[in-house]
């Protein structure tokens, strides 16, 4: 599922707790919780679902995916 996202990896030269650049992702997997495994530029990676975006945009500004989003994965 195709989602965006503005949280810092530092594997891919961020800085953590600053601002990042708003990326495209894929959403891989959801545990169900708290966590979607997605990949982002050529690499992979496990974050909060409060930081996958239903649309490009910042957290608080854009909504994130909806429990009916997320049930899609499964």
């Amino acid at each position: 599922m195709k989602a965006w996202t503005d949280y810092p990896f530092t594997w891919l030269g961020d800085i953590a707790f600053k601002e990042a650049p708003i990326r495209e992702v894929e959403v891989v997997s959801y545990d169900g919780g708290k966590y979607c495994h997605i990949k982002v530029s050529g690499g992979e990676d496990s974050i909060k679902r409060c930081y996958v975006y239903q649309e490009p945009g910042r957290c608080g500004a854009v909504k994130p995916l909806t429990d009916r989003q997320l049930k899609e994965l499964k």
